[in-house]
């Protein structure tokens, strides 16, 4: 299974929706995306490695803070604790919070950024 995968099925472990990318339809909160913001390769004197470390940005969005600031430390905790299958460590880079507004709803949002190094 590919990284990408294996992030997406641990935190639907949470019992909340995930997705890599965007939503297609609309789903409830609190919710999670997750996007790739960048990615590093490593090489080797014989040539690329089957190693890389991704930059991993998890999205949890919330109707109230309370929700936000519950679900944010769980899924940072559940990502880090994780080794298996492609993954080889992640660890939390850094979190910001933000909010957006949609059709008179308040939407609270924390971005962590996460460091993923994985098997290719």
């Amino acid at each position: 299974m590919s990284m990408e995968g294996e992030l997406k099925d641990l935190l639907k472990g949470l019992g909340h929706p995930v997705v890599w990318g965007v939503f297609d339809k609309e789903v409830g909160y609190p919710r999670m995306t997750l996007q790739r913001i960048s990615n590093l390769t490593d090489y080797s004197l014989k040539g690329r490695s089957d190693v890389e470390t991704a930059r991993v940005q998890v999205t949890v969005a919330a109707q109230t803070y309370g929700a936000l600031l519950e679900l944010a430390p769980l899924v940072s905790q559940t990502l880090c604790d994780y080794r298996g299958g492609s993954v080889i460590r992640i660890k939390e880079l850094s979190r910001r919070d933000s909010v957006v507004e949609t059709g008179g709803e308040v939407i609270r949002l924390q971005m962590l950024d996460m460091q993923v190094r994985y098997r290719a």
